[in-house]
């Protein structure tokens, strides 16, 4: 996967961007996207990239736009909204002499009837294609396909009674992984994790969350057949696909990690991979600032982020100190002592720091950004008592505290602890616990926790999860996975492998 941004990067560049030639503007063109073509470009490409190719200007689709006399590059979701805008562009006079439309995904016979009645924009038309690239990546290692509401619409109780919902976020995320496997050129085996079948007493939605992972597998091996008949990918597998919902693990949500990038994006501000904080200058003045968490540009970030917080402030502390006595800059800057050194410089060394400057801002400044992250966590830690709380989760999960302790320990430091923290003291000890909560139990913890019943009321939502929150007459506790124990074909270079329960 570590290629997968260069894929992204690839088929942007050289199947999209570089393959529009056009003397209209004397060469130079405008890039239009909506807002997710724009989040899938700016994540793989930096506007050098972009600017590179021959495109001067990028705009936005869902704004308003002047005419300009260069040749238009639409790269954009087929979504209604977004053909809709493109279409406006069109409807009277033109805002660009030469079109070429790329779309993210596959197009539907209804969006290319529309393109053709369009008679201003038909003429103007020189190039359209399927780029089949529509995911996010996230990291060298991580693509999503952004559906924030997914957990909603798939695993609550909105999944019975709003089918439409249900269906349409299915077929959207299946279409989106069809174009990674495109991307990357990769037949997959697909398997899935069978969902529990419905009981009495699950909490709402439970048929719908128990099919799941199977008709995503479905949806997904059947976009991937279109594109083996259509010679887009290979005839024969070649990956794995592991489908799997949040029931697989509850836990992992909740419990407060201890790992560098685990503990920024839990525990601070942080939008798009962008943090945001203010700073104080040399002047005393605060000033706003923000970073871009790319292990691409930051290359500390990439060595760091996986790292234990402990191992993180002891690799910072080190590294400070490494670069203050090797950086000829950073020695005049600090002298001995601390203190710049006294009587000046000579020529000699004042040519040597001139030619060191430019390494040492770059440095210094991506090093004295990771201490001022790694002490905002430290704040954090310290202000909401996350070392306790946290090590009180792991012993809960493992089962080396129980109820009591956890009770006891919310009795003891309740008004000091954030309600977030509260809340996930009690999920991780609900999620490896089943059915150890009762209506009288219920209002005794929300009670001792000093929250509120809105807050209760998410902790018990682990139901939707397939956690057995509550206790159920009769019941048994306790089921185990095992992994594909048959399989059923799907069609030619695909099966679907069922991991029962």
């Amino acid at each position: 996967m570590e290629g997968c941004r260069k894929v992204a990067r690839q088929r942007l560049l050289t199947d999209m961007l570089s393959t529009v030639v056009d003397s209209v503007g004397a060469g130079w063109k405008v890039l239009i996207m909506d807002t997710f073509t724009t989040r899938i470009t700016s994540a793989a490409l930096r506007m050098s990239d972009i600017l590179d190719t021959g495109v001067s200007v990028v705009e936005d689709l869902d704004k308003a736009r002047e005419p300009l006399p260069l040749a238009a590059i639409y790269f954009i979701t087929p979504s209604p909204a977004s053909v809709q805008r493109l279409l406006a562009d069109f409807a009277d006079q033109p805002l660009y002499p030469s079109v070429h439309i790329f779309f993210s995904n596959r197009v539907g016979p209804d969006v290319v009837e529309k393109i053709k009645r369009c008679k201003v924009l038909l003429p103007l038309l020189k190039t359209l294609k399927e780029v089949n690239l529509e995911f996010v990546m996230i990291d060298g290692r991580t693509f999503v396909t952004e559906h924030p509401h997914a957990m909603v619409r798939l695993l609550g109780e909105r999944a019975e009674t709003v089918r439409g919902d249900y269906e349409g976020e299915l077929d959207s995320i299946a279409s989106r992984l069809a174009t990674a496997l495109a991307s990357l050129h990769d037949s997959p085996a697909i398997r899935y994790k069978a969902g529990k079948p419905p009981e009495p007493g699950d909490a709402p939605g439970a048929s719908a969350r128990s099919v799941l992972t199977q008709k995503l597998a479905q949806k997904v091996s059947e976009r991937a057949m279109v594109l083996q008949r259509n010679g887009v990918l290979p005839p024969r597998e070649t990956c794995d696909l592991l489908i799997l919902d949040r029931t697989v693990d509850p836990v992992a949500p909740v419990i407060h990690e201890w790992t560098y990038e685990a503990m920024v994006y839990d525990l601070l501000p942080v939008e798009d991979n962008v943090i945001r904080f203010n700073a104080e200058t040399a002047a005393g003045k605060s000033e706003s600032k923000e970073h871009m968490l790319d292990d691409a540009t930051d290359e500390l970030w990439a060595e760091l982020r996986h790292a234990h917080i402990a191992d993180v402030y002891t690799t910072l502390s080190k590294r400070m100190t490494e670069f203050q006595d090797k950086n000829k800059a950073a020695k005049y800057q600090t002298g001995k002592g601390g203190v710049p050194p006294a009587g000046g410089m000579s020529t000699t060394n004042i040519k040597a720091l001139i030619q060191a400057l430019p390494q040492f801002r770059d440095v210094l400044s991506k090093l004295s950004m990771h201490i001022f992250i790694s002490s905002e966590l430290k704040t954090v830690l310290n202000s909401r008592n996350l070392t306790d709380v946290g090590g009180l989760e792991q012993d809960l999960v493992y089962g080396d505290k129980n109820s009591q302790d956890l009770i006891k320990y919310l009795a003891d430091n309740s008004a000091n602890l954030d309600p977030s923290d509260k809340m996930r003291l009690f999920m991780a000890y609900i999620a490896t616990h089943p059915e150890k909560l009762d209506p009288v139990k219920r209002q005794q913890w929300q009670k001792v926790a000093r929250l509120d019943s809105q807050d209760m009321s998410t902790v018990c939502n682990l139901a939707f999860l397939n956690v057995a929150v509550m206790k159920q007459p009769g019941s048994q506790v306790g089921w185990i996975v095992v992994w594909c124990q048959s399989s059923e074909p799907v069609g030619t270079g695909g099966y679907l492998q069922r991991c029962h329960q």
